[in-house]
């Protein structure tokens, strides 16, 4: 079907076209209160041809999969090209030499009965429920998703991948006198038995209990560690600077830096689509170029950019296979972790913050520059253990100063749903605004 289309793309005077095809099932259960809120079934097949006309690329996208529908589609896409007046490099690949292999996960989610991961849901909220300082869970979901990504193009180009996982969310709301605190928890999993509603429970109830009652601190600049999931939230916005469309568009501080050292020795960051304790595995990219690791900083040296296909040609680089949806994304971006657990990593401190929970990221950072200011709850560090919360604080400071004053990493790298990952983080002061 797929190479009959393209037939009809070149038989209208397209010089290359590709089809770009996804078939995605999925199963959403929300469960709120012991009832179920939600049970949605999807099945839905996306296609997007893209084209060059005349030396210029342009792109529909549509979900009907008949001839008719199609032949439409391609002359929308050349009429799209013949309006373009911007002058881009329109590149449909022909391929990578190799392509890395992925161990595609086979498992049937469907084996599982749906009353099943219903109660799963309501075992987990039962269960945090019965904590003393437990007042609500504000929703507890599952999600499966299985799907097929297909590329096809006129150069001969055939490349298909899977994606078959789970997951599961949930956040509770904790209250201690007028101390109010929410903890979530998501798991991802490629199988079900690797779902455990103690673990889900136990997670949320000691996480959120310790949470309350807290206390204010000091206004002054402090030794703080920030939790893996904390800082990994961190490094997904501030990845943005970390790719060719930001150098192209001078968005970030790191354009023509390459092969200098910009943060510290012990920082290394890297994208890397293979790595097995990552949620996904991905081989290519959807232009079609194999994907492998790749180095954004090592031990602080800025190696390079994400490419596709587009900003490696306009930066006369070779492409780095982080070409995803119209633009470009990491796959599996992390900071290498360290070697020492969490209690030691903190035993150093006599006074310090441990950072578990931000709001107002995305509202107080700044990506081009890698200030930020944002509100911050966690605990006080004394003596080298946690002593107690604390209350709302504010943290400020430099994205890229910071990853110059790293202490020490820890060995809990963990991702988060964007497949973005961290340890945790020790930064040797930031300023922190607290009780004056």
């Amino acid at each position: 079907m797929y190479q009959k289309w393209i037939k009809i793309g070149l038989e209208k005077g397209l010089s290359d076209m590709e089809v770009f095809a996804t078939k995605n099932h999925s199963l959403r259960l929300v469960v709120y209160q012991q009832k179920l809120e939600q049970h949605v079934i999807s099945d839905v097949e996306n296609i997007r041809l893209r084209g060059i006309y005349h030396g210029k690329m342009a792109s529909v996208s549509f979900e009907h999969t008949d001839e008719e529908t199609a032949r439409e589609m391609i002359d929308q896409l050349i009429s799209n090209a013949q309006a373009l007046t911007v002058s881009e490099p329109a590149i449909i690949y022909e391929g990578s030499e190799q392509y890395p292999k992925v161990k595609q996960n086979d498992y049937d989610f469907s084996n599982i009965s749906v009353i099943d991961k219903i109660n799963l849901l309501k075992e987990i909220e039962a269960g945090i429920l019965k904590s003393q300082w437990a007042t609500n869970v504000q929703t507890t979901v599952y999600v499966e998703e299985k799907s097929v990504t297909s590329i096809v193009n006129s150069k001969g180009l055939n490349l298909s991948r899977n994606a078959n996982f789970a997951y599961i969310y949930t956040s509770g709301v904790f209250k201690k006198n007028d101390d109010i605190k929410t903890q979530y928890y998501t798991k991802i999993v490629k199988n079900y038995t690797e779902f455990n509603a103690d673990e889900a429970i136990d997670d949320v109830v000691s996480k959120g209990e310790k949470k309350v009652g807290g206390k204010s601190v000091s206004t002054k600049r402090y030794p703080v560690v920030f939790a893996n999931d904390v800082f990994s939230e961190m490094l997904a916005m501030y990845s943005s600077t970390f790719n060719g469309q930001a150098a192209l568009r001078n968005l970030t501080l790191l354009k023509d830096r390459v092969g200098e050292k910009v943060m510290g020795e012990n920082v290394s960051i890297i994208d890397n689509p293979l790595d097995e304790k990552a949620p996904f595995q991905i081989p290519f990219d959807d232009e079609g170029v194999a994907c492998s690791p790749h180095y954004v900083f090592k031990d602080g040296v800025f190696e390079g950019f994400l490419q596709n296909l587009k900003t490696a040609k306009m930066l006369h680089v070779e492409p780095t296979g982080h070409g995803f949806g119209n633009g470009i994304s990491p796959t599996n971006l992390y900071l290498v972790p360290g070697n020492v657990d969490f209690d030691t990593l903190i035993r150093p401190i006599e006074e310090g913050v441990y950072i578990t929970d931000t709001s107002g990221l995305h509202a107080g950072g700044n990506t081009v520059s890698g200030d930020f200011s944002m509100q911050a709850s966690g605990f006080k560090i004394m003596n080298g253990k946690i002593a107690h919360p604390v209350k709302m604080m504010v943290v400020s400071g430099n994205f890229f100063d910071m990853l110059n004053h790293v202490k020490d990493l820890g060995n809990d790298l963990k991702f988060d749903t964007s497949s973005v990952g961290s340890p945790s983080v020790y930064i040797e002061s930031l300023a922190i605004s607290g009780e004056e």
